[in-house]
């Protein structure tokens, strides 16, 4: 019988593996097709962000527990679902793919590094903060880079069949990270509740903020209504998967959890309206 940590590891690999099998190499050279646009929105996803989920957490009283699940949430990749929302609200699709590529693939070494240098920093001093940068990232490489490169390859051998299986891993892998968090809010349910109060209009607020931070930044460099729109999505849209397993598997820290949830359940039902109001608006 599997535990909830293994199955935990079997969504978020599904997950990337459905992930691969829709990049293929040319997605990360997008970087040098429009490097000022993949830089910014970088930049906004892996440092900005990072700072503003830090200052919600103390300006929100949160503890140094909480603080640091919004800091984790804050330094995940945006993950597939960024690509399947901008489709659907006629962004830069090729842009949203490039993005992803590339964020995930920096992830895998910025998120342990600031992770761990930052957590004791904010006070932190439980669950598995012993853990080392090295042994971090082999942990994450097993999890998101292997099973992308996975799906890469499988796409790059297997086009067709990629194409069609896609969905149905995306859905398989949706519906085991479904069950698997059922069972550990059913587990833990008094321990993730008591932390709701606290954290939830924070998780909100830092939601907002990184969705006006990518909207903000194409305006900046003033790039199309359409690559901000794209940006907006890739930093507000976050790989709650990973910071699930991190939290479980890594830190073994439950506390962590609440901060994800709230912020995994709130980019949808505010992103998704906010999409389909853009879409809506193209076709009048």
């Amino acid at each position: 019988m599997f535990e909830l940590s293994q199955l935990l590891s079997l969504a978020l690999i599904l997950m990337m593996f459905a992930m691969g099998l829709g990049l293929a190499v040319g997605d990360f050279l997008g970087l040098f097709k429009a490097p000022k646009l993949v830089l910014t929105t970088v930049f906004g996803q892996l440092i900005l962000l990072p700072i503003i989920a830090v200052a919600i957490g103390m300006i929100a009283g949160l503890t140094p527990a909480l603080i640091v699940g919004l800091l984790l949430v804050a330094l995940c990749p945006s993950g597939s679902t960024s690509n399947f929302l901008t489709k659907l609200g006629k962004g830069n699709a090729a842009l949203s793919v490039t993005l992803t590529a590339v964020i995930s693939l920096v992830t895998v070494f910025s998120l342990p590094l600031i992770l761990l240098a930052a957590a004791p920093l904010l006070g932190y001093r439980q669950g598995s903060m012993s853990l080392s940068f090295v042994a971090t990232v082999q942990d994450m490489a097993l999890h998101t880079l292997l099973p992308v490169a996975a799906g890469m390859l499988f796409r790059a051998l297997f086009t067709a069949t990629a194409r069609r299986i896609e969905p149905v891993v995306v859905l398989l892998s949706t519906m085991v990270f479904v069950v698997v968090i059922a069972l550990l809010w059913q587990q833990n349910w008094s321990s993730i509740t008591a932390s709701f109060g606290r954290v939830g209009i924070a998780a909100l607020a830092m939601l907002f903020c990184s969705l006006l931070l990518g909207l903000g930044l194409g305006v900046m460099i003033k790039t199309t209504s359409r690559n901000s729109f794209t940006m907006m999505l890739e930093v507000g849209i976050q790989n709650g998967a990973l910071a699930f397993f991190i939290a479980v598997n890594l830190l073994k820290d439950m506390q962590l959890v609440a901060p994800a949830t709230v912020y995994t359940v709130a980019m949808v039902l505010v992103a998704l309206p906010i999409v389909l109001l853009r879409r809506a608006s193209l076709r009048a």
